[in-house]
């Protein structure tokens, strides 16, 4: 991949083993498979061995153990020379609290006081998640604004991101990466937001324009490997997206296009919209992944999330590569390669959904 503005991929990562937490998930597995193709040993924390034999295939050392098991945690971090913390619980609904604070903040507080006592530690690349500044409305919001997040997602993921925070006090070599709405093949969490546009369902809600910030795959794995590379990185903390934002209708149009579709005319009515969202919360828990609304979605499709990359330019040298259009091609393609959307627009015979999210949660 070459960089946009010119500059070039990072091609190196620290010397000695890395350690990747959440290696098994859509971000995780795509920067294991990168770090391996740039040579370097790998080691995933992982709670199952069966989901890593990907990485462990392609030459990866795993160790098996939650983010919250200390003695996993400590013998994955043993003689480790960077780390790459991704482990997180996605906003499902009917996930109790106390488990997104377990993950994200028991977790990374443990793997932190772990990682505090390897003398040959050179980097800790942290991922929260832009969700930590809530709803920026459509003036791109930067790294040093307040955090106001809305769901128990992003509160326990700003909680985690503090406890980083604290340790750039004591010197520890930590960096702070926050990806905005990362997609691509692999991703399966979007995949019924690009099933909802082939079934000619989606509107927008509305007449408010809501901006998006997507990143693609490929771009966001690149920033991962700088922060980890860059020793200008640590302390600080990076929104990673692309190059511009982009409006939910023009996202929504490109996939239709990919698709070889077209959108319905028209929007559906904010009222309208908000009286389904509060129905389908009502649901029981293992229904409501099929609701066509929940409050968390038509937050989502309502409310514009953008913010300021030039730090990441500035500091990083790093300028996402893929554009919306060739991006969302690539993923339908994929989606249609795993039998995930059918392989022509005509067909609607969908296969796998067992294995797929349902809409945007």
């Amino acid at each position: 991949m070459t960089e946009a503005d010119g500059s070039a991929p990072a091609q190196t990562v620290p010397g000695g083993r890395v350690l990747v937490t959440g290696a098994t998930g859509f971000l995780g597995s795509a920067l294991v498979r990168s770090l391996l193709s740039r040579g370097a040993q790998v080691r995933v924390l992982v709670r199952s061995p069966g989901k890593a034999r990907d990485a462990t295939d392609r030459g990866a050392e795993a160790v098996v153990g939650d983010i919250t098991d200390e003695a996993a945690v400590r013998a994955a971090v043993n003689g480790v020379a960077a780390v790459f913390h991704l482990a997180g619980k996605l906003l499902i609904p009917g996930v109790p609290a106390s488990e997104y604070h377990k993950t994200h903040v028991a977790g990374t507080k443990l793997l932190l006081a772990c990682c505090q006592e390897q003398p040959n530690l050179q980097r800790f690349v942290h991922c929260s998640t832009t969700g930590v500044l809530g709803v920026t409305g459509d003036q791109p919001a930067d790294e040093y604004g307040p955090m106001r997040p809305t769901n128990v997602y992003e509160a326990t993921k700003a909680e985690a991101e503090l406890a980083v925070r604290d340790t750039w006090q004591e010197g520890f070599p930590a960096v702070i990466v926050r990806p905005g709405l990362v997609y691509g093949p692999g991703d399966l969490h979007l995949v019924g937001f690009f099933r909802t546009i082939l079934r000619h369902r989606f509107r927008p809600i509305g007449h408010r324009s809501v901006w998006l910030h997507p990143i693609y795959i490929d771009d966001m794995t690149e920033a991962l490997a700088r922060c980890g590379q860059d020793d200008a990185a640590v302390g600080e903390c990076f929104h990673i997206a692309g190059r511009e934002p982009v409006l939910l209708a023009e996202l929504a149009a490109a996939i239709a296009r990919a698709e070889g579709t077209n959108l319905p005319p028209g929007n559906i009515p904010l009222l309208a919209a908000r009286a389904l969202a509060v129905a389908g919360d009502r649901l029981p828990t293992r229904l409501k992944r099929l609701a066509p609304l929940t409050r968390n979605r038509l937050d989502f499709l309502t409310n514009s999330r953008v913010y300021d990359v030039a730090k990441a330019r500035r500091v990083l040298g790093f300028t996402a590569a893929i554009d919306v259009p060739t991006g969302i091609t690539r993923s339908v393609a994929w989606y249609r390669l795993h039998g995930f959307l059918p392989a022509a627009a005509a067909g609607l015979n969908i296969t796998r959904t067992d294995q797929c999210e349902s809409e945007i949660t």
